[in-house]
């Protein structure tokens, strides 16, 4: 809501950062399951890539530009789940003045001003991950941690 938001990416400029950044940063579980199903690693871990690439130096400007669209797409996806969270406040009867309350805004109008801003951001076209669900990201992990763990990854003399 401040006076330096950019504007929403472009669901097409979402994907190609997606792609990018699972092709230069998928490793383990995540790159066998880019490999065979074309799957992309979660936004947040792909912008995580990054940001531990660029502490070391080893990130690209590409990757950066990259990072920095799932970011604003991730704040989209937000907004649009906290404008899906404010009607249905409403429509189960919570009033302005107690969602200002709990967000610790100023008054119930501040409530409004924010619902209407929410729904305009909603109207925004939006690239929805297509990753697989977190959950099913954390089992293949946890199942490649315990194969690890088992020795069963080191090779045989």
């Amino acid at each position: 809501m401040g006076d330096v938001e950019s504007p929403a990416p472009s669901p097409e400029m979402v994907g190609a950062s997606r792609r990018h950044l699972t092709e230069r940063y998928a490793s383990g579980v995540d790159l066998l399951l880019w490999e065979t199903e074309k799957r992309l690693i979660p936004d947040l871990d792909a912008i995580r890539s990054v940001t531990e690439a660029a502490a070391s130096g080893h990130a690209e400007g590409l990757d950066m530009g990259a990072a920095l669209v799932l970011v604003q797409a991730a704040r989209l996806g937000l907004d649009r789940l906290e404008g899906e969270l404010f009607e249905a406040a409403r429509a189960m009867g919570m009033r302005p003045e107690a969602i200002a309350a709990v967000l610790e805004l100023p008054d119930a109008a501040a409530a409004e001003k924010r619902q209407r801003w929410l729904e305009r951001r909603r109207a925004l076209p939006y690239a929805a991950a297509t990753s697989q669900p977190p959950e099913a990201g954390k089992a293949a992990r946890r199942a490649e941690a315990a194969h690890r763990a088992k020795g069963l990854d080191t090779p045989s003399a």
